[in-house]
């Protein structure tokens, strides 16, 4: 009977041994990898803490507003558009703005935004001693929810109220949000709304609160205050946006909010396109 040979007998028993083995481990580990790249990958299930800012909606303190919070947003939301300057064709400004009006037989649009979006200087020291300067020769774009964009017709500016109105060209009619002739009340519940660089909403919670204002604040501007203490929310793309109610009327716009989490009260908005329509002006209540 011939024995098997040994290692010593057959010098590459062990490296085929070795060989057969590694092939062995390999078949098996590529199997797993097979089946690992064909399972279903898990699936990766967004919650609020991931957008910047969060709603909110989640923590305790907001239950009782999540389901009226969340319909006035959707709601009001259809309204806030994103709008943008450049200047001899370097970007400017990209702010926040709303649709206020509507003309059915030139088919524009009238949007209601800040004068910050055509600003090329602000003031060194305080609004009252100027120093602001601004640019209505800038190229405006309106970006509006479908994905499109759109030249902005700048018609009107005003630095005092912190205002500026836009035409812009489109193809359907459109709808308006309705704008709250009586002003919030002190420690009303208030969502702030913009739009991001890519058209995102942001959303903000906060409580109204009126204070006096110092030498960098205009007399008619409302203040943010957040109950969960997250005032830094604010945002430069805010600006020009809404602020609304539970209810999703519209209670003023956003103005300056990186630096005073401020709002025009929706009656001075009310009383400048009023002022604006009538006479092709506005006078400083």
């Amino acid at each position: 009977m011939a024995a098997y040979p040994t290692i010593r007998d057959d010098p590459l028993a062990e490296k085929k041994r070795k060989v057969g083995v590694w092939s062995e481990e390999e078949d098996d580990y590529l199997a797993a990898r097979r089946d690992e790249e064909s399972a279903p990958r898990p699936v990766k299930i967004p919650t609020l803490d991931r957008f910047k800012p969060p709603t909110r909606f989640h923590i305790a303190e907001l239950f009782s507003v999540r389901e009226s919070g969340s319909q006035a947003v959707l709601s009001a939301a259809k309204f806030l558009l994103g709008v943008s300057s450049s200047l001899v064709g370097e970007p400017l400004r990209r702010c926040s703005g709303f649709w206020v009006g509507w003309d059915a037989e030139k088919k524009t649009g009238l949007v209601l935004t800040t004068a910050r979006l055509i600003r090329t200087k602000d003031a060194p020291y305080s609004v009252w001693t100027g120093g602001q300067e601004y640019a209505p020769n800038a190229d405006v774009t309106v970006h509006l929810l479908n994905g499109t964009s759109a030249k902005g017709e700048l018609v009107y500016y005003q630095p005092h109220y912190d205002i500026a109105f836009l035409n812009v060209e489109v193809d359907q009619p459109i709808k308006l949000p309705s704008l709250r002739e009586k002003d919030v009340e002190f420690a009303q519940e208030v969502f702030q709304l913009g739009r991001d660089n890519s058209l995102n909403l942001r959303i903000a919670y906060a409580r109204a609160e009126y204070l006096n204002p110092n030498l960098f604040e205009r007399h008619h501007n409302v203040y943010f205050c957040s109950p969960d203490g997250h005032d830094d929310d604010n945002n430069e793309y805010d600006n020009g946006g809404l602020v609304i109610d539970l209810n999703g009327k519209v209670v003023g716009m956003v103005n300056d909010p990186e630096r005073f989490g401020s709002f025009i009260p929706s009656s001075i908005l009310l009383n400048c396109l009023d002022s604006w329509k009538r006479r092709g002006a506005l006078a400083q209540w």
